[in-house]
């Protein structure tokens, strides 16, 4: 009889730690699920940045390469156009002009645009991305 009773005891401290273990294991699940999601919301602010100062090269060199001159080049994009309801861009140029080596036959300019692409919640921009650009253009000098 004696040692049946020690057997429940046992039997008590033994189901107590095993609880404990389960408490810990579930509390250590939900921490990593948390910094989850923190990663993936990070990673999708970054990608919509990313994808706002791609749309701002876009944009830009798209308005110049459909001017009919060579050596008419859009004004800076300031202040930033919003995209959606968190993304905007912005564009500076930092240099737009003739390259060298243009000949008396051929006009050739240059341009380096830098784009800026926002995440923005109420107000405060916490992600951006930045791209810059260069390339050129050649038209026949009539």
């Amino acid at each position: 009889m004696k040692g049946h009773a020690k057997q429940q005891g046992i039997v008590l401290l033994v189901s107590l730690v095993l609880l404990l273990m389960l408490t810990i294991i579930a509390i250590t699940a939900a921490s990593q699920s948390n910094l989850q999601l923190r990663i993936s919301s990070n990673s999708e602010q970054q990608n919509a940045a990313f994808q706002a100062a791609e749309s701002g090269l876009q944009r830009w060199t798209t308005q110049y390469f459909a001017a009919y001159s060579n050596s008419n080049f859009p004004s800076p994009i300031d202040p930033p156009i919003p995209l959606g309801a968190k993304e905007q861009f912005s564009v500076a140029v930092i240099y737009a002009g003739p390259c060298p080596g243009s000949g008396e036959r051929i006009g050739l300019n240059c341009f380096d645009i830098l784009s800026t692409g926002e995440t923005c919640e109420a107000g405060n921009c916490s992600t951006t991305a930045i791209h810059r650009q260069g390339g050129q253009r050649r038209q026949l000098q009539q």
